[in-house]
């Protein structure tokens, strides 16, 4: 499903693919080679404790450093998250990133996997509250699916989002510009 996302990205679109488990790892640097970026999400892997904080915290960093070349190069920022939401190794509390991704005008998609294991309820509630809040208060999306097979549909629909919104505020701002001449 994230690969597929990943192939819709238009050829002006950047995308990094961030790995955390107990440590952040950066498997594939902003660019917009969609090969390079499927090779990347293939080598993904769930396993060991959760640095969900420390890889946001990294991934609201890493966008800093992308500048757009012009005023017309100019792209809406986001950031998709695929993770069940307990972050149980990060160094950075939750309010904290919360507050830096506010200020990054970066909206945050997540996508939150809820694990079959017994008494693991009350720990996703806790997580879908964290990963609720992350999509709201950036303007993005909290979705949760029931199975896996949900989640091509969910990555189309961020995507279509992402581009829709973008189109949408160009138009805007060109019937803006042609209503005052």
């Amino acid at each position: 499903a994230a690969v597929g996302f990943a192939r819709r990205l238009r050829p002006e679109d950047v995308a990094q693919v961030i790995d955390f488990d107990s440590r952040v790892t950066i498997l594939q640097s902003f660019t917009s080679d969609g090969p390079a970026l499927e090779k990347a999400i293939r080598s993904t892997a769930a396993g060991g404790s959760t640095s969900m904080y420390n890889a946001i915290y990294i991934a609201l960093n890493e966008m800093k450093k992308v500048r757009a070349a012009s005023a017309d190069d100019i792209r809406r920022r986001a950031i998709v998250v695929l993770s069940d939401g307990e972050d149980t190794s990060s160094l950075l509390p939750f309010e904290e990133v919360l507050e830096l991704a506010k200020r990054a005008e970066t909206a945050i998609y997540t996508i939150g996997i809820r694990s079959r294991e017994p008494g693991a309820t009350r720990g996703f509630r806790e997580a879908e509250f964290v990963l609720k809040q992350l999509a709201h208060e950036t303007g993005g999306r909290a979705f949760f699916p029931l199975s896996v097979e949900e989640l091509p549909a969910i990555y189309t629909l961020i995507a279509s989002e992402l581009s829709s919104q973008y189109t949408v505020g160009y138009m805007a701002a060109a019937v803006y510009q042609a209503a005052q001449d």
